[in-house]
């Protein structure tokens, strides 16, 4: 049996405007249920500037800590402006072929002048043994500039030896000057296997979640929209076997895509996937890959050069001249037919609506609401879709800093989503306002007074 890894929680301190911030996810109580139930999908609405994509942006910070990249700087711009410091937490249940665990990783970020640096980072775990959950344990806690590295009873055999503590002690410094999560580097991977036993927790939880920030985790930004918008550039998604993440397609350019060839081959069969799913949502249209000639990277490694063609009805165009909405779904159908299929696949989309056709849009997630195996984190503001997915599954954002995502109380089963939600922002019920009010006399006298100053009038 593969290991299975799913996110359960998240909870943000700090992040844009999102003071605290707490998400739960579908299987949250996966430690009472003890089975991980299918649909694991979550919406997430809310008013412009609600911390919707502090969310994302959260998400894919997570993910530049499990593949043991470095944290860019411009992370600096992410933390609150009156704030010293972010703290991310994240909750995941991870299951192999002998245990179950529920894992917690805790990060603390902090700036420093022009700078970020990691501050503090901590593991905690339960695991599942005999029938029944044992006593919350550290796994592993490292806070900078302090002590190497807790707990002691734990690590007695690095603390108590002088070279294993130089070691420590180095690639601690390498991960402070790469800006990189010490917990998740490759340098302190190599020194906990010369010391401990592969089965031990320790490697085994650190190897999964590692694994599933490089290869099953998917962040679609909005940066990457705004690419494929002003016609720079298509990030085309990619999971097959070991080939996983995002080739990048410019789309400006007659020959567009560079592909190594160890992964061509991938590439080809996600194409294949693609169209037996394209066909059914935009109907009649084809992805073809023209491989246009070789050429030699470096030493031993040979690049193809392609293009994306699109076909319809037997006419060849360049994807490239295609709308921005098919390109969007072109470059996101790979994963969600891998995220449909696969378990440990976790797709994250900010403005999953972006150049989607409302209705196509509502068809898409009212299947994977009910089907998918792994799991889809998104954010909209097409209202449609509220009465097409399970009212479990979709998170509001609130006007309050300290309080930033809930739930609608006093659900019932016949309740429609949509008009309970439109009706809120006009009669508050729920425990937060949902919408900072705004003013249609204002907004008109404002667009007056605007164009009073440039001279213009009506």
């Amino acid at each position: 049996m593969e290991s299975v890894v799913r996110l359960l929680e998240i909870n943000i301190q700090n992040i844009k405007n999102v003071k605290n911030g707490k998400v739960e996810l579908l299987n949250n109580n996966i430690k009472k249920s003890l089975k991980l139930e299918a649909g694991d999908v979550l919406g997430i609405y809310g008013q412009n500037g609600s911390g919707k994509t502090a969310v994302v942006d959260t998400l894919g910070i997570l993910k530049t800590i499990l593949s043991g990249d470095s944290l860019e700087k411009s992370l600096k711009e992410l933390i609150t402006v009156e704030e010293k410091e972010c703290i991310l937490f994240f909750k995941f249940y991870i299951e192999t072929l002998e245990k179950k665990y529920i894992v917690e990783y805790e990060i603390t970020i902090e700036k420093i002048e022009e700078k970020i640096q990691i501050s503090n980072e901590v593991i905690k775990y339960i695991q599942f043994v005999d029938g029944i959950w044992e006593k919350k344990q550290t796994l592993i806690e490292v806070p900078y500039n302090k002590e190497i590295i807790k707990p002691k009873n734990r690590f007695k055999d690095i603390l108590a030896n002088n070279e294993h503590k130089i070691n420590i002690k180095v690639a601690e410094g390498i991960a402070r000057k790469l800006n990189i999560s010490f917990i998740f580097s490759s340098e302190a991977n190599e020194i906990m296997r010369n010391i401990y036993d592969p089965k031990n927790d320790l490697l085994v939880i650190l190897d999964i979640l590692k694994k599933f920030g490089k290869m099953d985790l998917f962040i679609v930004s909005n940066k990457e929209i705004g690419m494929i918008t002003l016609n720079l550039l298509l990030p085309l998604k990619i999971k097959r076997n070991e080939a996983a993440g995002s080739i990048p397609i410019n789309i400006g350019q007659s020959e567009n895509l560079i592909i190594n060839e160890k992964i061509f081959e991938d590439v080809k069969d996600t194409i294949k996937e693609i169209n037996i799913v394209l066909k059914t949502i935009i109907p009649e249209l084809q992805l073809e890959l023209f491989e246009q000639r070789r050429e030699l990277a470096n030493e031993n490694e040979i690049n193809i050069v392609a293009e994306l063609i699109a076909v319809r009805d037997k006419k060849k165009i360049p994807l490239r001249n295609e709308s921005e909405g098919i390109k969007r779904i072109v470059s996101i159908l790979g994963v969600i037919i891998a995220v449909y299929h696969e378990k440990n696949i976790c797709l994250v989309i900010d403005e999953f609506d972006s150049g989607i056709f409302e209705y196509l849009l509502g068809e898409i997630l009212e299947i994977l609401s009910s089907e998918i195996k792994g799991q889809l984190i998104f954010t909209s503001h097409n209202l449609r879709i509220l009465e097409k997915i399970n009212k479990e599954s979709i998170l509001f954002t609130t006007s309050n800093p300290e309080n930033r995502y809930i739930r609608f109380k006093y659900l019932k089963p016949n309740n429609n989503l949509r008009d309970m939600y439109l009706r809120e922002l006009i009669v508050q019920e729920q425990e937060e306002e949902l919408y900072k009010e705004t003013n249609t006399y204002d907004i008109r006298r404002s667009l007056y007074k605007a164009g009073e100053l440039n001279g213009k009038k009506r």
